[in-house]
């Protein structure tokens, strides 16, 4: 005698979960950089894995000598594949609820025996099985996130599940079905449940579950791997700063202050003085380089003196939690730096980008490129400084300078070259 499972549809599912209160995972003011960096809203998913039934020889053995009946052997089949289906919504990163369809597999049972009564041997064999079901299955999940895209999540639902059986009789090699029955259970349909997840990107989640399913006479566990997808298309993007021009200030023509005028007084006339208009030392009619600033150090011929000295010169820029846009703060001091480029004629000028340590590192390399390249394209688009002398680098979380979040999200400009400089005067 054999009795088999087969699956039938179930009928609709309610479930009940307290999610997990967002006040317990509050951040730290310094720690801004730990937002949720992941998809929100509408998501499917589904899950495969095995489904065990907590059933035994000896309970199965035991219903039917109750009855009346002796088996000889029992063997159970109580692990198959189990599958689930679904659809959910994320409201946050601590909160999210789901509901779809669960398969917990097939189970069957063999055994010989003697009885009196053929008929309720029968009968008996269509109710005495490892139990198994499928059905509608709804649950809330209440989240703790990690850091790297590792969450922690413990979920509870209900799952309104319903079997059918089938006893067969194997009569030399003929197979003859010999009874059906049906069963449903709408009393203790709560399951309990937990899974660790990791966020491939931003988009998708990759899990390992366990669920622990009481039916009305067993209980089945199931571990099963699953996957979400995020309809959410609002991933971080880069939006270059808008650039805006420079403020024209208009200025009045200073007063000129006439002097009182002066009586001319006779004197002996005396001979003409020579000209130095520049004010360097060197008389004009000596004079090759006119104009000359007042504090440089002049030559025979009145021309600057000139000295190659290394420059190592450092500019900081700092941005807002995930954003690569230049605050306009910094305007002046990236103004003042492409002055220094162009009048010192700098060639080589490296732009390092850099975040803080929370959030994926593959996330934060590409954030602290980004970073970067908004001040070299600032540079470029605004001042025309040359793009073959900048070097943009992004550095992610590698060089932290701080505990405190905010000043590790930087730029820092590095200007470090031999550059020509006038002698100045003491």
């Amino acid at each position: 005698m054999k009795i088999g499972k087969k699956i039938a549809l179930s009928n609709l599912t309610v479930a009940l979960l307290a999610g997990m209160s967002h006040s317990a995972f509050a951040e730290d003011n310094n720690q801004i950089e730990k937002e949720w960096p992941y998809a929100l809203g509408f998501y499917i998913g589904g899950q495969v894995g095995q489904a065990k039934t907590d059933v035994s020889s000896q309970s199965l053995d035991r219903f039917y000598a109750n009855s009346g009946i002796t088996p000889n052997t029992t063997s159970i089949d109580r692990i198959d594949t189990s599958y689930s289906l679904f659809v959910g919504y994320r409201f946050n990163q601590y909160f999210s609820v789901e509901g779809g369809y669960q398969d917990l597999g097939d189970r069957s049972a063999s055994f010989s025996g003697t009885a009196n009564n053929l008929q309720s041997y029968y009968d008996l064999a269509e109710r005495v099985y490892p139990e198994t079901a499928d059905g509608m299955s709804f649950s809330i999940l209440g989240t703790l996130p990690l850091e790297d895209g590792f969450t922690i999540t413990g979920k509870l639902g209900y799952y309104d599940w319903e079997m059918d059986t089938i006893s067969t009789k194997l009569d030399g090699v003929a197979i003859k079905n010999m009874g059906t029955d049906k069963r449903s259970d709408s009393d203790s349909g709560f399951w309990l449940g937990g899974e660790v997840g990791y966020h491939i990107n931003y988009n998708t989640q990759a899990y390992l579950s366990y669920q622990h399913i009481p039916l009305q006479d067993d209980d089945v566990s199931v571990v099963a791997l699953g996957v979400r997808y995020f309809f959410d298309d609002n991933g971080p993007t880069y939006t270059p700063a808008v650039q805006k021009p420079a403020p024209i200030v208009k200025s009045e023509p200073a007063k000129v202050i006439q002097p009182a005028p002066v009586q001319p007084v006779a004197a002996a006339p005396a001979e003409p003085k020579p000209l130095d208009t520049d004010g360097d030392g060197v008389y004009d009619d000596k004079d090759k380089c006119a104009d000359t600033p007042i504090n440089h150090v002049v030559d025979k011929d009145g021309c600057s003196q000139y000295v190659v000295q290394p420059v190592d010169k450092r500019v900081v820029v700092l941005y807002d939690n995930n954003s690569s846009e230049i605050n306009e703060r910094y305007y002046g001091d990236l103004a003042e730096l492409a002055a220094f480029i162009k009048e010192y004629k700098v060639d080589t000028l490296n732009v390092v980008g850099h975040t803080s340590a929370s959030g994926p590192a593959a996330y934060n390399q590409t954030l602290s490129l980004k970073r970067a390249q908004s001040v070299a394209s600032f540079l470029t688009e605004r001042f025309g400084i040359d793009s073959s002398v900048i070097n943009a680098e992004g550095k992610g979380e590698t060089e932290l300078v701080s505990d405190d979040a905010n000043k590790n999200r930087r730029m820092e400009v590095y200007i470090k070259s031999d550059v020509r400089l006038p002698l100045l005067k003491n």
